[in-house]
């Protein structure tokens, strides 16, 4: 929390540590009367009276640490500002999303963002030396840093105010999931706000626009070969391997998890190879992750004019081929011409085709204009997504 420090530096005697432990548990229970907002994120982190750190600090293991020497004057609205702030830093993403940026001044653009919040939305009173910056909720905390100038402190982890405890840095798994996480609880603090008649105008929009962007067309796709791939066979098919060894063993995770996936690629001269490039390399690692026993990938025109056939350990690699007209359907006829049954059906066209009669599995079609096909889901492909 930047903001300047007591001069006391001592341990509380035991009264002054049980008065400021109350005021501490007091402020938590006004925060669930007046901001349940705020009071569902705080709660869900525990907190921590400690005189190891500077002033008061967030961890990237969900805990609010607060020196109670340095806060042992402040009253119970600022404990309520100062226990939504270090939640905010971790609900938000500061505590993840710093890449390569200098510490102590991403430190100041979170402090900005949610200073600005909570000043916004009346929630207990701001301390002062706070980094204070009206107008920054409107603003993403990158926009902010950038905005900062440099401090001779930046740099490393000290300096006053420095609250943020980051996890291992470049944990790229880890973050993806505790934004995934953060983003279930914003929406689970809006909708109890709401339903307690208290969700801020601005909160409800500050939370609609990190809810409501819009997904990549990969992201999308994944979620749908996941859940049929989920949704397949308890016992999948045997790897070429174990035929030869003549073991069969049932679905660990280490084997396919589901049977046959067919890829068709639209070579009517409307998708460009720059597009097939981009489409290439998250198809492969969506493949991977599903696990099919077999990818068959068709080139089709008005008529399937190359294939290739992948096994379940092989990499699928897409390549570029031009052709004439376009008529996707020549896809599903080609399907049943050679007796395959696919667990699912993937399209990659512009769209400007027809799109058959509907099928007995499922199709996917990732569709590079705004056309919608006529049946199974259609997935917007954006190439700058």
């Amino acid at each position: 929390m930047a903001a300047t420090p007591t001069t006391s530096t001592g341990k509380l005697t035991a009264s002054e540590l049980k008065a400021f432990e109350f005021r501490l548990s007091k402020a938590r229970t006004r925060l669930v009367i007046e901001h349940p907002f705020w009071a569902v994120i705080v709660l869900r982190r525990t907190v921590i009276v400690d005189y190891t750190v500077p002033t008061a600090a967030m961890t990237a293991t969900q805990q609010i640490y607060v020196n109670p020497s340095w806060a042992k004057d402040f009253t119970v609205p600022q404990l309520m500002f100062l226990l939504a702030h270090e939640a905010g830093h971790d609900v938000f993403g500061h505590l993840y999303r710093r890449g390569n940026r200098k510490p102590g001044k991403w430190n100041r653009a979170g402090d900005a963002v949610i200073n600005d919040m909570l000043i916004q939305c009346n929630v207990g009173e701001f301390i002062e030396g706070g980094v204070n910056m009206p107008g920054s909720m409107q603003k993403t905390t990158d926009a902010v840093y950038n905005l900062l100038p440099d401090e001779p402190d930046d740099d490393g982890p000290g300096g006053i105010g420095n609250d943020i405890i980051e996890g291992a840095p470049g944990d790229g798994a880890s973050g993806d999931a505790r934004e995934a996480q953060a983003r279930v609880e914003l929406a689970q603090a809006a909708q109890v706000a709401r339903m307690a008649g208290k969700l801020p105008g601005v909160l409800e929009q500050l939370v609609a626009s990190i809810l409501h962007v819009p997904t990549p067309w990969y992201e999308i796709l994944e979620r749908y070969m996941s859940s049929l791939a989920q949704a397949s066979y308890t016992w999948a098919r045997p790897n070429r391997r174990y035929i030869d060894s003549g073991i069969y063993l049932p679905n660990t995770g280490h084997t396919p998890t589901m049977g046959t996936v067919v890829v068709q690629i639209d070579v009517s001269g409307s998708i460009s190879k720059k597009e097939l490039d981009h489409y290439n390399g998250h198809l492969a690692r969506i493949i991977a992750d599903c696990r099919p026993a077999k990818v068959h990938v068709i080139y089709t025109d008005t008529q399937v004019q190359k294939h290739m056939e992948f096994e379940a350990d092989d990499e699928v690699t897409l390549a570029f081929y031009s052709g004439g007209g376009t008529h996707m359907p020549a896809g599903f006829d080609w399907v049943a011409a050679q007796g395959i049954e696919p667990d699912v059906f993937v399209c990659l066209t512009d769209g400007y085709t027809d799109f058959g009669s509907e099928t007995t599995y499922p199709v996917i079609w990732c569709i590079s204009s705004d056309k919608v096909a006529t049946h199974g889901v259609t997935v917007p492909f954006k190439l700058e997504d």
